[in-house]
C-alpha cells in the first residue's frame, strides 16, 4: 500500500494545522458517507482546502485513511494507558472497576461507533495492509494492559484460568457492543430482547463479573494468598 507523505509529522504549525484539518475533515467524511463514499475531492472540501492540497500530503486515498485510522487509534491507546494503570487501580476493587470498565466500553462504543465502523469495514476490504496489521497488534498490546490490570485480583477469579475468564469475559462484552452499537442492530434484535445502552451498562458489567465468577459485591481487594 503507498504509504502516506505525512508519515513523519510536519514541522510547521501551519502545517500542521492543515493535516489537522484534513484528517478531521475525513473523520467527519467517514461518519457521513461511510468508507467508499470518503473521497479525496470530498474530503477536501470538508476542509475547505483543495483537492489539489489534499493530494499534495496523500498521493491516494488509501494513504490517507491509514493517517486517520492511526490517529483514531492513537487516541484509543492513550485512553487505555491512562485508564488501566495498576496502581491507581488497586484499591478500587474488581467488582468497581469491572463497572466503571464496562460502562465506559458502552459509552465509547456509542460516542465512536460510525468511526469505529469505518474503520473495521475497511480493514476487512485490506487485511494484508501494513498499517491494518501494525493497528492490529496495537490494539492487542493495548488488550494486554486490560488483561494485566484486571489480573491484580487473579485470586478472586476463581477457577483454573483467570487470565482466561477475563480475556473471554471481554470478547463477550465486545461482541455484544459491536453487534448492537456499531452496527446497530438494537433495533432488528428488539424482539427477541428489547436493549438501550442504559440497559447494556446495567447488565454488561454483571455478565463480564459472571463470566469471571464473581459476584457483583466482592470487594475485590488483592488477596494475600498465593494462586
Amino acid at each position: 500500500m503507498p504509504s502516506s507523505r505525512a508519515e513523519h509529522p510536519p514541522q510547521q504549525a501551519r502545517s500542521r494545522d492543515t493535516l489537522r484539518r484534513m484528517l478531521d475533515a475525513a473523520e467527519v467524511v467517514l461518519v457521513k458517507y461511510g468508507p467508499e463514499g470518503a473521497t479525496l475531492p470530498r474530503i477536501a472540501k470538508q476542509a475547505g482546502l483543495s483537492a489539489a492540497s489534499v493530494y499534495r500530503r496523500f498521493r491516494d486515498k488509501d494513504a490517507l485513511m491509514r493517517a486517520v485510522f492511526h490517529r483514531f487509534g492513537e487516541r484509543s491507546r492513550v485512553g487505555v494507558q491512562a485508564q488501566f494503570d495498576p496502581e491507581s487501580v488497586r484499591d478500587i476493587g474488581l467488582a468497581a472497576l469491572s463497572r466503571t470498565v464496562i460502562q465506559g466500553m458502552v459509552k465509547g462504543f456509542r460516542a465512536n461507533a460510525a468511526l469505529s465502523r469505518a474503520a473495521i469495514q475497511f480493514a476487512e476490504r485490506h487485511p494484508k495492509a501494513d498499517f491494518v496489521r501494525k493497528a492490529g497488534d496495537s490494539e492487542a498490546q493495548s488488550f494486554q494492559r486490560m488483561v494485566e490490570t484486571f489480573l491484580i485480583w487473579r485470586d478472586e477469579i476463581p477457577g483454573p484460568n483467570p487470565e482466561f475468564a477475563v480475556r473471554f469475559a471481554f470478547l463477550i462484552v465486545a461482541c455484544v457492543l459491536k453487534d448492537l452499537v456499531l452496527f446497530d442492530r438494537m433495533r432488528a434484535m428488539s424482539r427477541v430482547v428489547p436493549v438501550d445502552d442504559d440497559i447494556l451498562m446495567d447488565e454488561l458489567p454483571r455478565v463480564f463479573l459472571q463470566c469471571l465468577g464473581v459476584g457483583e459485591g466482592t470487594s475485590g481487594k488483592r488477596s494475600t494468598r498465593r494462586s
